[in-house]
């Protein structure tokens, strides 16, 4: 059975590597000219973790794990608040704080060698035919789009973005910087209304991340550094010395926060996984590995029949997939906070509760994130 991925994500690479092992030999599609390095710390929580254990590479994360001893929040008056990394939850137990790159690093090296088409994208699928930008036509029996919060494949397959993303209007820029704030693992939060700008550093790595809320959904593809200039002027601290930094690297991540909520994922021999299927900040990146997981093991057990698999697929990670994102939803509420008023009295109110307070606090938030990672329970697939 030839099967085509597209996109060489953390959802497409782990998808990859259980079919491989599952004895297939897919083929990766991926619109970007090479393996794109940077991107933030994500998060590896429960389920995930098993996967992970499953596929060997569980001690290569827990090597890469950031570690971050301290945060520091800075509110818009310019005052300073320290918290130490266990109270914010950064050294909670299990979990794993890892780069992207890094991640996507690890999985690839675990994948060993399998056919990767980079900079080239589908434009047209026909029943077994698959139309690319650049190559000639190809054949494959299934087309599975792990390509992203906006999937080419979703597009193709099911219709337009507007059907299935839910917006917040919160757009983000991520690009690396030199260590312009002498952290050493740890991270450093700027609030103001409408705005979140966050920075770390562990292991010589420095990112930035500026992030704003806005009346529109979309940003103008030609102006994305002009807009983020735009919307950044005027503000004090170190923002003029971060839009500097941005200005300056060719290879900005620009995005926007939103979900992808679907009723089904798959639809003739196309299905989707990841991102593309069912978007979730905070909790996604767990999600497409317990996804990619499933997906290829029930492709490998169904016996052909692709049908049986995709239906398996959905109803052993739907109600997974909605917990993770009812969650995540209710998390984006305070970076979508326009009262900086507000955002200061939370930060002060933290800083001011007593260290075990803020620690049941913090036990809280972790139980609740740690329920969802780890609602499903993972069939031991031959």
């Amino acid at each position: 059975m030839k099967i085509l991925i597209s996109g060489a994500g953390i959802a497409g690479l782990t998808l990859a590597y259980w079919l491989k092992r599952c004895g297939f030999m897919p083929t990766l599609i991926e619109k970007h000219p090479c393996s794109r390095k940077g991107g933030y710390k994500v998060d590896v929580r429960g389920a995930a973790l098993e996967v992970a254990k499953r596929m060997g590479i569980y001690q290569a994360l827990i090597e890469a794990n950031v570690n971050l001893n301290h945060s520091q929040f800075v509110t818009s008056d310019l005052k300073v608040f320290k918290f130490e990394g266990d109270i914010l939850g950064h050294c909670s137990e299990g979990d794993v704080e890892i780069n992207r790159w890094d991640l996507s690093q690890i999985i690839s090296q675990a994948l060993g060698d399998v056919e990767i088409i980079y900079n080239d994208s589908i434009t047209k699928l026909d029943e077994k035919v698959v139309h690319f930008e650049k190559m000639a036509p190809r054949e494959f029996d299934l087309v599975i789009g792990a390509d992203g919060i906006h999937s080419k494949v979703r597009n193709l397959t099911f219709g337009e973005d507007s059907k299935f993303l839910r917006k917040y209007g919160i757009h983000f820029c991520i690009f690396p910087i030199t260590n312009i704030f002498e952290l050493v693992r740890s991270e450093i939060v700027y609030f103001d209304k409408g705005t979140l700008v966050s920075a770390y550093a562990v292991d010589g790595h420095s990112l930035a991340c500026l992030a704003f809320k806005s009346e529109g959904d979309n940003l103008p593809q030609d102006n994305k550094k002009g807009i983020f200039e735009e919307r950044f002027k005027n503000m004090e601290w170190e923002i003029p010395r971060l839009i500097t930094a941005m200005k300056a690297h060719d290879d900005c991540y620009f995005d926007s926060i939103a979900q992808v909520r679907m009723s089904n994922w798959s639809k003739g021999r196309v299905a989707l996984v990841g991102d593309a299927a069912y978007a979730a900040t905070g909790i996604g990146t767990s999600l497409a590995m317990v996804g990619a997981y499933v997906l290829a093991s029930e492709i490998a057990r169904s016996g052909g029949n692709h049908a049986l698999a995709f239906a398996r697929y959905e109803k052993v990670i739907r109600k997974f997939v909605e917990k993770g994102q009812n969650l995540s939803q209710s998390n984006l509420q305070f970076l979508a906070n326009e009262n900086s008023w507000l955002i200061k009295c939370q930060i002060k109110l933290m800083k001011m509760l007593p260290g075990k307070s803020i620690r049941l606090l913090s036990k809280w938030g972790r139980w609740q994130m740690k329920k969802a990672a780890n609602a499903i329970s993972l069939e031991d697939y031959p």
